[in-house]
This record gives structure tokens, C-alpha cells and sequence, in this order.
């Protein structure tokens, strides 16, 4: 009888020993993440645009180039997207005739855009068909409002791409020229339009 509780003893002591735990070891890694915010713009056109006036209807009515810009968008925050004349007048670099001012103002410009979906853009929501003067160098909202006056459809820009949502981030500008009769000097002129795409604050 003695036998047997020593016996059993010796099992127990021996199945605590086979599942002791082991100490463990712990070792770390910092991971660190930034994010930095995108805002791409990119134009796919020729930035390069000729108007030519040679004709009387054509002072009159002035002319009109469709399609003649298209910019692409890509965001990862809520962005406004504006145009403004550099200069608020436009610079000669020639003068065939002494009638007239050399003064070009920036404002015979009207831009009229329009997103890849077809809906007429300026401001947040313009008027289907309308174009609008470029003032001075006074920036222009196309999508957004920067002036500070929330007004109907002046929303900013969503985060997105082109790639992915092209109808609200792919869009082509359209051109009207309107210089009028007897008002301007003969010659040839440049102006540099700048179009910024900026965080909307």
C-alpha cells in the first residue's frame, strides 16, 4: 500500500513538470504614417491657344473655341479650382496700325466650363451656355467659393480622380474672344490665364 501512494507521487509530479510555461520574450517596432495631402492638376491640351480677327463679324460676335482646354483632378481633400487672367491687361508685342489703345483688357476673355458629365460650371453652378469675363486679375471659382459667400451649388470638389470619377473631376474649358470695334490697336497680343487648384478652407 505504501508502494502504491509513492508511486502515484512520483506520476504527479512529473505531469505538472511537462506543461510548466515557458517565460516569454517581447520585442517591438514602431511603425510610423504620414499622409501627405495630394492636389494634382494637370492639363491635357496644348496650352498654347491662336485667335485670329480678320473679319468684321468676327470684331462683332467675337470667337468662340470649344473644347480648347481640358483639365484633370486629383484630390485627397476638398479642393476649389479657379482661372484668373496673370496680368490685367494683355501684353503687345507688335503694333500694326497707331488707331486705338494698346491696352487690352483681360475681361473680353469669357470662359465657360464644363464638366466631363455635360453640366455648365462656374462659381459651383453657372448658367448653361453662359461665358464669364475675366476681370482684372480677379480669380474666377469653377468649382468651389472662394470668396467666402456660400451661395446655391457652391460646393467644393469632393477627394477623388479622374480615373475614377470622371465626371466630376475631368473637365474642358470653352473660349470667347469679344475685343469689339474701334477700341483696340491693331497688332499682336499675349495674355497668360492661370488655373490653381487649392485645398478648399
Amino acid at each position: 500500500m505504501r508502494m502504491l501512494v509513492v508511486v502515484a507521487i512520483a506520476s504527479f509530479t512529473f505531469s505538472t513538470s511537462a506543461f510548466a510555461q515557458l517565460p516569454t520574450d517581447n520585442e517591438n517596432v514602431y511603425i510610423s504614417l504620414e499622409l501627405q495631402g495630394v492636389l494634382d492638376l494637370t492639363l491635357v491640351t496644348n496650352p498654347n491657344l491662336d485667335f485670329v480677327f480678320s473679319t468684321i463679324p468676327q470684331y462683332q460676335n467675337g470667337i468662340t473655341k470649344t473644347n480648347a482646354t481640358e483639365l484633370r483632378v486629383e484630390a485627397t481633400v476638398a479642393w476649389d479650382l479657379t482661372v484668373n487672367a496673370e496680368t490685367a491687361n494683355w501684353e503687345n508685342f507688335e503694333t500694326y496700325s497707331s488707331a486705338g489703345s494698346t491696352a487690352v483688357l483681360s475681361d473680353i476673355i469669357g470662359v465657360r466650363a464644363i464638366d466631363a458629365a455635360g453640366n455648365s460650371l462656374i462659381d459651383g453652378g453657372g448658367v448653361a451656355n453662359t461665358y464669364f469675363s475675366l476681370t482684372g486679375t480677379d480669380q474666377l471659382p469653377i468649382i468651389g467659393d472662394i470668396t467666402g459667400t456660400v451661395d446655391a451649388g457652391d460646393a467644393p470638389g469632393a477627394p477623388g480622380s479622374y480615373l475614377t470619377s470622371p465626371d466630376t473631376h475631368q473637365f474642358r474649358i470653352d473660349y470667347r474672344l469679344s475685343p469689339g470695334l474701334d477700341t483696340y490697336t491693331a497688332g499682336y497680343y499675349g495674355i497668360n490665364l492661370v488655373y490653381t487648384l487649392a485645398e478648399d478652407l
